[in-house]
């Protein structure tokens, strides 16, 4: 999958996280360049997070065969990793945290 896609499939639609059974889902807003987590149920529901002012990083080859974007700030970097649509999605971010995430 090229990174527009990738993209569409991490924004669109919900995650549970495995260990805490939260959902979530993420959003993208164009005026402060930032990627959003809202959580929907658990301890958090209701809560949203931002990672403003961020810069996707991929090399040109990423970009047709993507499976992993990290999107950077000046302080923090937030790292998403699929494999294919049916498999888990792993975030590693200073602001979302570490979560392992199952499609709903």
């Amino acid at each position: 999958m090229n990174y527009v896609e990738l993209i569409k499939l991490i924004t669109h639609g919900e995650w549970r996280n495995v260990e805490s059974q939260e959902v979530c889902s993420f959003f993208w807003t164009e005026p402060d360049q930032s990627i959003n987590i809202k959580f929907i149920s658990g301890k958090k529901a209701g809560k949203t997070d931002s990672h403003k002012f961020v810069k996707l990083y991929l090399s040109k080859e990423q970009q047709d065969d993507c499976h992993s974007l990290q999107f950077q700030s000046n302080l923090f970097t937030s790292k998403f990793s699929l494999k294919s649509e049916d498999s888990h999605l792993f975030v590693s971010s200073k602001v979302f945290g570490d979560m392992e995430l199952e499609k709903l």
